[in-house]
Protein backbone atom coordinates (compact mmCIF):
# COMPACT_ATOMS: atom_id res chain seq x y z
CA UNK A 1 0.00 0.00 0.00
CA UNK A 2 1.11 3.54 -0.78
CA UNK A 3 0.08 5.97 1.94
CA UNK A 4 -0.11 9.74 1.55
CA UNK A 5 -0.31 11.41 4.95
CA UNK A 6 -1.50 15.02 5.00
CA UNK A 7 -0.80 16.49 8.43
CA UNK A 8 -1.73 20.17 8.93
CA UNK A 9 -0.17 21.52 12.10
CA UNK A 10 2.84 19.22 11.99
CA UNK A 11 5.09 22.26 11.59
CA UNK A 12 4.78 25.19 14.00
CA UNK A 13 3.16 28.01 12.01
CA UNK A 14 5.44 30.80 13.28
CA UNK A 15 8.62 29.51 11.72
CA UNK A 16 10.83 32.00 13.54
CA UNK A 17 9.74 30.37 16.84
CA UNK A 18 9.77 26.77 15.62
CA UNK A 19 13.17 25.82 17.02
CA UNK A 20 12.38 27.24 20.44
CA UNK A 21 8.88 25.74 20.69
CA UNK A 22 10.14 22.29 19.68
CA UNK A 23 13.26 22.30 21.88
CA UNK A 24 13.83 19.10 23.84
CA UNK A 25 11.27 16.92 22.05
CA UNK A 26 12.28 13.30 21.49
CA UNK A 27 11.17 12.35 17.96
CA UNK A 28 13.62 9.68 16.74
CA UNK A 29 11.27 8.02 14.22
CA UNK A 30 10.14 11.28 12.60
CA UNK A 31 13.74 12.45 12.41
CA UNK A 32 14.81 9.17 10.83
CA UNK A 33 12.07 9.50 8.19
CA UNK A 34 13.03 13.12 7.50
CA UNK A 35 16.70 12.26 7.13
CA UNK A 36 16.46 9.14 4.98
CA UNK A 37 13.58 10.04 2.69
CA UNK A 38 13.44 12.50 -0.19
CA UNK A 39 12.60 15.86 1.38
CA UNK A 40 11.31 18.82 -0.60
CA UNK A 41 10.83 21.99 1.42
CA UNK A 42 7.78 23.93 0.32
CA UNK A 43 6.09 26.87 2.03
CA UNK A 44 2.44 26.09 1.40
CA UNK A 45 -1.00 26.67 2.85
CA UNK A 46 -3.37 23.80 3.51
CA UNK A 47 -5.46 24.95 0.53
CA UNK A 48 -2.29 24.75 -1.62
CA UNK A 49 -1.73 21.17 -0.41
CA UNK A 50 -5.31 20.19 -1.17
CA UNK A 51 -5.16 21.76 -4.63
CA UNK A 52 -1.91 19.96 -5.44
CA UNK A 53 -3.30 16.62 -4.27
CA UNK A 54 -6.51 16.88 -6.29
CA UNK A 55 -4.84 18.54 -9.28
CA UNK A 56 -6.84 21.79 -9.17
CA UNK A 57 -7.68 24.51 -6.61
CA UNK A 58 -10.38 23.60 -4.05
CA UNK A 59 -12.95 26.01 -5.49
CA UNK A 60 -16.68 25.39 -5.75
CA UNK A 61 -16.89 23.72 -2.35
CA UNK A 62 -19.97 25.73 -1.39
CA UNK A 63 -21.82 24.48 -4.45
CA UNK A 64 -20.89 20.91 -3.54
CA UNK A 65 -22.21 21.50 -0.01
CA UNK A 66 -25.44 22.97 -1.35
CA UNK A 67 -25.97 19.99 -3.62
CA UNK A 68 -25.24 17.52 -0.82
CA UNK A 69 -27.78 19.34 1.38
CA UNK A 70 -30.51 19.02 -1.24
CA UNK A 71 -30.53 22.72 -2.18
CA UNK A 72 -30.73 24.02 -5.75
CA UNK A 73 -26.99 24.33 -6.28
CA UNK A 74 -27.41 25.46 -9.90
CA UNK A 75 -29.33 28.59 -8.89
CA UNK A 76 -27.23 31.70 -8.25
CA UNK A 77 -23.80 31.88 -6.63
CA UNK A 78 -22.84 30.04 -3.45
CA UNK A 79 -20.44 30.61 -0.57
CA UNK A 80 -19.72 28.74 2.60
CA UNK A 81 -20.64 31.15 5.41
CA UNK A 82 -19.24 29.27 8.39
CA UNK A 83 -20.04 30.74 11.83
CA UNK A 84 -16.94 32.04 13.60
CA UNK A 85 -15.82 34.15 16.55
CA UNK A 86 -13.63 37.20 16.01
CA UNK A 87 -11.43 38.51 18.79
CA UNK A 88 -9.64 41.84 18.62
CA UNK A 89 -6.02 41.50 19.76
CA UNK A 90 -4.21 44.86 19.75
CA UNK A 91 -4.27 45.88 16.07
CA UNK A 92 -5.36 42.48 14.75
CA UNK A 93 -8.64 40.60 14.46
CA UNK A 94 -8.10 36.88 15.12
CA UNK A 95 -10.55 34.24 13.98
CA UNK A 96 -11.70 31.10 15.82
CA UNK A 97 -13.85 28.55 14.02
CA UNK A 98 -16.71 26.39 15.22
CA UNK A 99 -14.21 23.82 16.50
CA UNK A 100 -13.91 25.83 19.71
CA UNK A 101 -17.63 26.59 19.96
CA UNK A 102 -20.74 24.53 20.58
CA UNK A 103 -23.56 25.90 18.42
CA UNK A 104 -27.03 24.40 18.82
CA UNK A 105 -29.39 23.99 15.89
CA UNK A 106 -31.89 26.38 17.47
CA UNK A 107 -29.21 29.04 17.88
CA UNK A 108 -28.09 28.62 14.27
CA UNK A 109 -31.69 28.86 13.04
CA UNK A 110 -32.33 32.05 15.03
CA UNK A 111 -29.14 33.75 13.84
CA UNK A 112 -29.67 32.76 10.21
CA UNK A 113 -33.26 34.01 10.38
CA UNK A 114 -32.04 37.40 11.59
CA UNK A 115 -29.47 37.53 8.76
CA UNK A 116 -32.09 36.66 6.15
CA UNK A 117 -34.51 39.30 7.38
CA UNK A 118 -31.75 41.91 7.19
CA UNK A 119 -30.02 40.91 3.94
CA UNK A 120 -32.91 39.37 2.00
CA UNK A 121 -33.59 42.54 0.04
CA UNK A 122 -29.95 42.48 -1.12
CA UNK A 123 -30.51 39.16 -2.84
CA UNK A 124 -28.69 37.16 -0.17
CA UNK A 125 -30.07 34.04 1.50
CA UNK A 126 -28.37 32.16 4.36
CA UNK A 127 -28.94 28.45 5.00
CA UNK A 128 -27.92 26.61 8.20
CA UNK A 129 -27.44 23.11 6.79
CA UNK A 130 -25.77 22.12 10.09
CA UNK A 131 -25.38 24.10 13.32
CA UNK A 132 -21.73 24.78 12.50
CA UNK A 133 -21.98 24.93 8.70
CA UNK A 134 -23.88 27.67 6.95
CA UNK A 135 -24.22 28.59 3.29
CA UNK A 136 -24.86 31.89 1.55
CA UNK A 137 -26.71 32.03 -1.75
CA UNK A 138 -26.37 35.21 -3.81
CA UNK A 139 -28.56 36.16 -6.77
CA UNK A 140 -25.87 38.38 -8.33
CA UNK A 141 -22.31 37.48 -9.45
CA UNK A 142 -19.82 37.62 -6.57
CA UNK A 143 -16.99 39.39 -8.43
CA UNK A 144 -14.60 38.60 -5.57
CA UNK A 145 -12.30 35.89 -4.31
CA UNK A 146 -12.29 34.57 -0.75
CA UNK A 147 -9.61 32.95 1.41
CA UNK A 148 -10.32 29.36 2.53
CA UNK A 149 -11.20 29.01 6.20
CA UNK A 150 -8.48 26.34 6.49
CA UNK A 151 -5.84 29.07 6.08
CA UNK A 152 -7.38 31.80 8.24
CA UNK A 153 -8.15 30.21 11.64
CA UNK A 154 -5.86 31.74 14.26
CA UNK A 155 -4.58 34.33 11.79
CA UNK A 156 -5.14 38.07 11.37
CA UNK A 157 -8.19 38.30 9.13
CA UNK A 158 -7.05 41.71 7.85
CA UNK A 159 -4.55 39.80 5.70
CA UNK A 160 -7.28 37.56 4.26
CA UNK A 161 -10.18 39.87 3.40
CA UNK A 162 -12.15 39.42 0.15
CA UNK A 163 -10.24 40.47 -2.95
CA UNK A 164 -11.23 41.46 -6.46
CA UNK A 165 -13.60 43.92 -8.08
CA UNK A 166 -16.23 43.67 -5.31
CA UNK A 167 -13.90 42.72 -2.49
CA UNK A 168 -14.38 46.00 -0.65
CA UNK A 169 -18.17 45.72 -0.92
CA UNK A 170 -18.07 42.23 0.59
CA UNK A 171 -15.86 43.51 3.42
CA UNK A 172 -18.42 46.23 4.16
CA UNK A 173 -21.18 43.62 4.10
CA UNK A 174 -19.26 41.56 6.66
CA UNK A 175 -18.89 44.58 8.93
CA UNK A 176 -22.63 45.16 8.74
CA UNK A 177 -23.26 41.47 9.46
CA UNK A 178 -21.01 41.57 12.51
CA UNK A 179 -22.87 44.57 13.94
CA UNK A 180 -26.16 42.74 13.42
CA UNK A 181 -24.94 39.56 15.15
CA UNK A 182 -23.67 41.65 18.07
CA UNK A 183 -27.26 42.68 18.86
CA UNK A 184 -28.80 39.20 18.78
CA UNK A 185 -30.30 37.73 22.00
CA UNK A 186 -28.78 34.36 21.12
CA UNK A 187 -25.30 35.81 21.54
CA UNK A 188 -26.27 37.62 24.73
CA UNK A 189 -27.38 34.28 26.17
CA UNK A 190 -24.19 32.55 24.99
CA UNK A 191 -22.00 35.15 26.66
CA UNK A 192 -24.02 34.91 29.88
CA UNK A 193 -23.19 31.18 29.89
CA UNK A 194 -19.50 31.94 29.36
CA UNK A 195 -19.52 30.74 25.74
CA UNK A 196 -18.04 32.49 22.74
CA UNK A 197 -20.46 34.60 20.71
CA UNK A 198 -21.08 33.77 17.07
CA UNK A 199 -20.12 37.29 16.00
CA UNK A 200 -19.25 36.78 12.33
CA UNK A 201 -19.17 34.31 9.46
CA UNK A 202 -16.30 33.40 7.16
CA UNK A 203 -17.10 33.41 3.46
CA UNK A 204 -15.22 30.98 1.20
CA UNK A 205 -15.57 28.11 -1.27
CA UNK A 206 -16.84 30.21 -4.18
CA UNK A 207 -16.96 29.28 -7.85
CA UNK A 208 -17.64 26.17 -9.87
CA UNK A 209 -16.19 22.75 -8.98
CA UNK A 210 -12.91 22.21 -10.81
CA UNK A 211 -11.81 19.28 -12.95
CA UNK A 212 -10.29 17.42 -10.01
CA UNK A 213 -8.69 14.00 -10.12
CA UNK A 214 -8.61 11.54 -7.24
CA UNK A 215 -5.20 11.44 -5.49
CA UNK A 216 -5.88 7.87 -4.26
CA UNK A 217 -8.69 5.29 -4.35
CA UNK A 218 -9.77 6.13 -0.79
CA UNK A 219 -9.73 8.96 1.71
CA UNK A 220 -9.58 8.74 5.49
CA UNK A 221 -10.39 12.17 6.96
CA UNK A 222 -12.67 13.92 9.42
CA UNK A 223 -12.64 17.19 7.45
CA UNK A 224 -16.01 17.50 5.70
CA UNK A 225 -14.84 19.56 2.67
CA UNK A 226 -12.22 16.89 1.94
CA UNK A 227 -15.01 14.32 2.00
CA UNK A 228 -16.94 16.41 -0.54
CA UNK A 229 -13.88 16.36 -2.81
CA UNK A 230 -13.60 12.60 -2.35
CA UNK A 231 -17.24 12.07 -3.30
CA UNK A 232 -16.84 14.31 -6.35
CA UNK A 233 -13.84 12.31 -7.59
CA UNK A 234 -15.13 8.82 -6.88
CA UNK A 235 -13.03 8.06 -3.82
CA UNK A 236 -14.35 5.94 -1.00
CA UNK A 237 -14.29 7.95 2.23
CA UNK A 238 -14.28 7.23 5.93
CA UNK A 239 -13.13 8.86 9.15
CA UNK A 240 -9.47 8.98 10.12
CA UNK A 241 -8.22 6.39 12.63
CA UNK A 242 -6.75 7.56 15.93
CA UNK A 243 -3.52 5.59 15.52
CA UNK A 244 -1.62 3.54 12.95
CA UNK A 245 -3.03 0.30 14.36
CA UNK A 246 -6.47 1.41 13.15
CA UNK A 247 -5.27 1.69 9.55
CA UNK A 248 -6.07 -1.39 7.53
CA UNK A 249 -4.04 -2.35 4.48
CA UNK A 250 -5.26 -2.76 0.95
CA UNK A 251 -5.86 0.12 -1.44
CA UNK A 252 -3.60 3.12 -1.69
CA UNK A 253 -4.87 5.78 0.65
CA UNK A 254 -4.85 9.49 1.40
CA UNK A 255 -5.01 10.02 5.15
CA UNK A 256 -5.63 13.51 6.54
CA UNK A 257 -4.73 13.75 10.22
CA UNK A 258 -5.83 17.03 11.77
CA UNK A 259 -5.14 16.15 15.43
CA UNK A 260 -2.40 18.80 15.67
CA UNK A 261 -4.03 21.45 13.52
CA UNK A 262 -5.91 23.38 16.20
CA UNK A 263 -2.93 23.57 18.58
CA UNK A 264 -0.78 25.01 15.79
CA UNK A 265 -3.45 27.44 14.60
CA UNK A 266 -4.16 28.80 18.08
CA UNK A 267 -0.45 28.85 19.01
CA UNK A 268 -0.96 26.42 21.90
CA UNK A 269 2.70 25.50 22.34
CA UNK A 270 2.20 22.94 25.11
CA UNK A 271 -0.70 21.28 23.32
CA UNK A 272 1.33 21.17 20.11
CA UNK A 273 4.34 19.61 21.85
CA UNK A 274 2.14 16.97 23.48
CA UNK A 275 0.48 16.30 20.13
CA UNK A 276 3.81 15.84 18.37
CA UNK A 277 4.99 13.36 21.00
CA UNK A 278 1.70 11.49 20.59
CA UNK A 279 2.16 11.43 16.79
CA UNK A 280 5.67 10.03 17.30
CA UNK A 281 4.27 7.19 19.42
CA UNK A 282 1.04 6.46 17.55
CA UNK A 283 2.10 7.16 13.96
CA UNK A 284 5.73 7.86 13.11
CA UNK A 285 7.27 4.92 14.99
CA UNK A 286 4.73 2.40 13.56
CA UNK A 287 5.09 3.93 10.07
CA UNK A 288 8.86 3.53 10.20
CA UNK A 289 8.46 -0.09 11.31
CA UNK A 290 5.91 -0.77 8.55
CA UNK A 291 8.33 0.58 5.95
CA UNK A 292 11.14 -1.58 7.30
CA UNK A 293 8.93 -4.66 7.13
CA UNK A 294 7.75 -3.86 3.61
CA UNK A 295 4.14 -3.44 4.73
CA UNK A 296 4.17 0.02 3.13
CA UNK A 297 5.49 0.45 -0.40
CA UNK A 298 5.75 4.20 -0.01
CA UNK A 299 4.99 6.92 2.51
CA UNK A 300 4.41 10.50 1.41
CA UNK A 301 4.20 12.96 4.30
CA UNK A 302 2.86 16.46 3.54
CA UNK A 303 3.07 19.34 6.01
CA UNK A 304 1.70 22.84 5.48
CA UNK A 305 2.85 26.23 6.73
CA UNK A 306 5.93 28.45 6.30
CA UNK A 307 8.14 25.44 7.17
CA UNK A 308 6.05 23.07 5.07
CA UNK A 309 7.48 20.18 3.11
CA UNK A 310 6.73 17.03 1.15
CA UNK A 311 8.62 13.92 2.18
CA UNK A 312 8.68 10.63 0.26
CA UNK A 313 10.08 7.50 1.89
CA UNK A 314 10.37 4.00 0.38
CA UNK A 315 11.64 0.85 2.14
CA UNK A 316 14.91 0.97 0.18
CA UNK A 317 15.63 4.45 1.52
CA UNK A 318 15.99 3.04 5.03
CA UNK A 319 19.08 1.07 3.90
CA UNK A 320 20.94 4.27 3.00
CA UNK A 321 23.10 4.17 6.11
CA UNK A 322 25.07 7.22 5.01
CA UNK A 323 21.97 9.42 5.40
CA UNK A 324 21.54 10.53 8.97
CA UNK A 325 18.43 11.47 10.92
CA UNK A 326 17.42 15.10 10.38
CA UNK A 327 16.64 17.13 13.50
CA UNK A 328 13.16 18.62 13.34
CA UNK A 329 14.73 22.00 14.16
CA UNK A 330 16.35 21.93 10.71
CA UNK A 331 12.90 22.44 9.15
CA UNK A 332 12.90 26.00 10.48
Amino acid sequence: MKLTLLMPGLCWLDAHDGVEVGKGLSLPSLQRLLGQGSLQRREQSLADCVGRLWGAPPQGLARLAASAAGLDAAEGEWLLADPVHLRIDRDRALLADVGVMQVEQGEAAALVDALNRHFGEDGLAFHAIQPGRWLLQARQPLRASFAPLWDVVGEDINLHLPQGESGLAWSRMLNELQMLLHTQPVNDAREMRGELAVNSVWLWGEGQPAAWRAPAPRLLADDEPLQWLAAQTGMSADGAPFAFEGLDGGEDCLLALDAMQAAAQYRDAWGWREGLERMERDWFAPLLLALRRGQLQQLTLIASGPAGFELTVKPADLWKFWKRALPVAALY
